[in-house]
């Protein structure tokens, strides 16, 4: 009886704390639902930070430093070391997938999360697939053998089970106002490292901050801004150093409320919030479009309250495309290029 139970606590260690001294841990698939039997390379062993599925961590500036053959990547959730110009690597966030397809690196990706594959990138449709951005498939990945795989905030619940798997390096984006140009930067910077092309990322931030800069002066500075997410039948507003703040932190719109707290989820609103506030333009990411649902495009847009603020009368009511601005956040060259230029176009 104590045998047994010393054996069911041994397995509980392992299962979370991730020992890499160990050669295999059995992990739980949450898409899935099976068991998956994951070898441990003891080359790709990493030091890592704990990751709680529902704590919070800080963002920190991605670093890729040489180690003859390899290269020592220091992220926000640990260390990890990687071959150079990596063949086989599984990519779960599809701003980073966005930017292997900028830097011409399509070939070296063998797994992305097919089931929320964005259209604009199409091109990764024949890959194999290892789940959701949400729900990650372990055993699938596991399958690929890959010498990398990237995550961000969706995928930090699953470090500790990826890095027993193979090397993992956490490449998501801040959203205050300080990091998420720089975050952006770094993350392109630091996957371009790795295959030795950064001559061709510093060329293409350059271009990033030159229509950043041009809007910028082209944008007017006496507007006033609401960024709002609509979900189902609800609606949450958005400031800025939030998730889609870059409007307001990076090209900067003045936000009509400058109380509106930060965080993921936003601001629970109404539509009599936003006749109140009356914002000159209204900038709408609805999620709904991407949970498969009908768009509120005509319900929002019909809706009496609506047509009486400044946004409505003027026509400058932007719905946002939800593939750049919710499943891609920023974090790919292409997104956020066109993300900026959404922006543009519509206050015009």
């Amino acid at each position: 009886m104590k045998k047994n139970l010393v054996v069911a606590l041994c397995a509980i260690v392992v299962a979370f704390s991730a020992c890499t001294d160990n050669k295999k841990v059995s992990t739980e698939s949450n898409s899935t639902g099976n068991n998956a039997s994951v070898e441990v390379n003891s080359s790709t062993a990493e030091q890592s930070k704990p990751v709680d599925a529902k704590a919070s961590f800080e963002i920190t500036p991605i670093n890729v430093e040489e180690d003859g053959d390899n290269f020592i990547i220091h992220h926000s959730l640990g260390t990890s070391s990687v071959v150079k110009a990596p063949t086989k690597v599984v990519v779960l966030d599809l701003g980073i997938l966005d930017s292997f397809s900028a830097l011409n690196l399509n070939d070296n990706v063998v797994g992305v999360p097919i089931k929320n594959l964005p259209r604009y990138l199409v091109e990764f449709s024949n890959k194999n697939s290892i789940g959701g951005v949400q729900q990650v498939d372990l055993e699938a990945i596991n399958a690929l053998k890959p010498d990398l795989i990237i995550i961000s905030g969706r995928q930090a619940k699953y470090y500790d089970k990826l890095k027993e798997i193979a090397p993992t390096a956490f490449m998501g984006i801040g959203y205050d106002n300080a990091s998420f140009l720089n975050s952006f930067k770094t993350n392109t910077l630091a996957l371009a490292k790795l295959y030795g092309k950064e001559a061709e990322a510093n060329e293409k931030i350059a271009l990033i901050e030159g229509e950043i800069s041009k809007a910028k002066e082209e944008l007017s500075k006496d507007k006033k801004a609401l960024i709002i997410m609509t979900n189902a039948n609800k609606i949450s507003a958005f400031g800025p150093s939030s998730r889609f703040g870059l409007i307001h932190d990076i090209l900067g719109i003045n936000p009509v409320d400058d109380n509106i707290k930060v965080g993921t989820h936003g601001k629970s609103i109404n539509y009599e919030y936003i006749l109140e506030t009356n914002p000159d333009f209204i900038f709408i990411v609805d999620r709904n479009v991407i949970v498969g649902k009908d768009k509120v495009n005509d319900e929002f847009l019909n809706n009496a309250l609506i047509k009486k603020t400044k946004a409505a009368n003027e026509g400058k009511i932007v719905f946002l495309d939800p593939e750049y601005w919710y499943l891609v956040g920023g974090n790919g060259i292409k997104s956020l290029s066109a993300m900026i230029k959404e922006v543009v176009d519509g206050v015009k």
